[in-house]
């Protein structure tokens, strides 16, 4: 009798491990989920987009370490913006075409301005995770969870005069014919008048220029109690240069497309006055903002991973927006029972209808979204830590 009720049970476990085994290699067999991933790999910006590249890579491989999404593997293949709206605008008919059920990116608010209403055509989810150009987000089919400079502005030349309380005129300089740094140029301006401020001038160069010495002499003889800047890391660290070259030493705030690239790492004691709008460290996300931990796991493993062609150390600022973008995308797909097999049409609706309900979200960051479908982070001011070649928090009296 026990030996028929220990055969009965050893064939009850059998048909189980079968059971799990067999549902084991369905799901081994489901078709991958497909995103795509548009960035600038090459070009001006090829820095910026190897970056990102880097972090998306650490996401989809987490990811896929703890199973997938409902039994399928994330898949993100990436394309080559080389910063060109129209070269964004094909990736994206592209990845439409092929099936994906959405995307990451482009960059810059120029490619986003350009894509966001294409998102929108075309039925396609996108999700940008670097633009800072306010008012270009445009729901339903897209969402921002980089903070455009509506908040992240504010808040930090709030933090930036508390730093320097004597600052009374300023010079702002940058490039407005470039869409994020015109619009950024424009806020600086209003903010400025807001906060009782003088701009004594503005002062324009190229994002292609490779001299800024006139725009140093210019700005020298305005002589300003501080430099308000939008400026992307190459033409950042020529103004560093020639305003040292010219005496100018007061401090200088950029905006956060500053913070995300390589100048940290070469512009050596250039740049020992200068500041940018951000709100994390390598060491830390933003305080009561982030998930330290998950912020820890992914900054520890870019740090090992990058090389010479984005900074050493690597920079790893915002780019953990681009990390919670793809974790964004896999938490959208499980709650809504997405895998590979999702005809990619209801996939991307059922991904739309989830952007429009998400109110919040928690990442390696912490974000509240907003009505104009962007997210917010509470922004402070960065100095450069010249020596260590890293930003660090400006210690600002609240």
């Amino acid at each position: 009798m026990f030996t028929t009720k220990r055969k009965l049970l050893s064939i009850a476990i059998s048909s189980v491990a079968l059971t799990l085994a067999a549902s084991s290699v369905m799901a081994q067999q489901k078709p991958p989920i497909k995103i795509g991933l548009i960035t600038p790999l090459t070009g001006p910006l090829g820095s910026y987009g190897k970056s990102q590249d880097l972090v998306v890579k650490l996401a989809v491989e987490d990811i896929n370490a703890k199973g997938g999404i409902n039994g399928s593997q994330l898949q993100v293949d990436v394309g080559d913006s080389q910063t060109d709206p129209g070269q964004a605008v094909l990736l994206f008919r592209k990845f439409v075409s092929e099936g994906h059920f959405g995307v990451v990116g482009p960059m810059t608010g120029t490619q986003w301005e350009t894509v966001s209403p294409l998102a929108n055509q075309l039925n396609m989810p996108a999700i940008s995770v670097n633009a800072v150009k306010p008012g270009i987000t445009i729901k339903p089919w897209t969402i921002r969870l980089q903070p455009p400079d509506d908040t992240l502005m504010p808040e930090g030349m709030k933090d930036f005069l508390k730093a320097y309380p004597k600052v009374k005129k300023v010079v702002i300089v940058a490039d407005v014919r470039e869409a994020s740094s015109k619009a950024s140029a424009d806020a600086y301006a209003t903010l400025a008048k807001q906060m009782g401020l003088e701009v004594v001038e503005v002062v324009e160069f190229s994002s292609r220029a490779t001299d800024l010495s006139a725009a140093a002499i210019q700005i020298k003889s305005s002589n300003p109690d501080a430099i308000l800047a939008a400026a992307f890391p190459a033409q950042a660290t020529l103004l560093a240069k020639d305003l040292t070259v010219q005496g100018v030493k007061v401090p200088v705030l950029n905006t956060s497309i500053l913070w995300s690239g390589p100048f940290i790492n070469i512009v050596g004691e250039n740049g020992r006055n200068w500041h940018v709008i951000g709100f994390s460290t390598n060491e830390s996300g933003p305080a009561g903002h982030s998930d330290q931990a998950v912020y820890s796991s992914m900054a520890k493993r870019a740090l090992q991973r990058a090389d010479a062609s984005i900074g050493v150390p690597f920079n790893v600022a915002n780019w953990a927006i681009g990390y919670d973008g793809v974790l964004l995308y896999a938490d959208i797909m499980r709650r809504a029972g997405i895998d590979g097999n999702t005809d990619p049409k209801k996939a991307r609706e059922s991904i739309k209808n989830e952007f429009l309900k998400l109110k919040a979200f928690t990442g390696a960051y912490k974000y509240t979204m907003r009505d104009t479908g962007d997210g917010h982070i509470p922004t402070t001011v960065l100095a450069a830590d010249i020596d260590k070649k890293v930003w660090k928090f400006l210690n600002v009296p609240h």
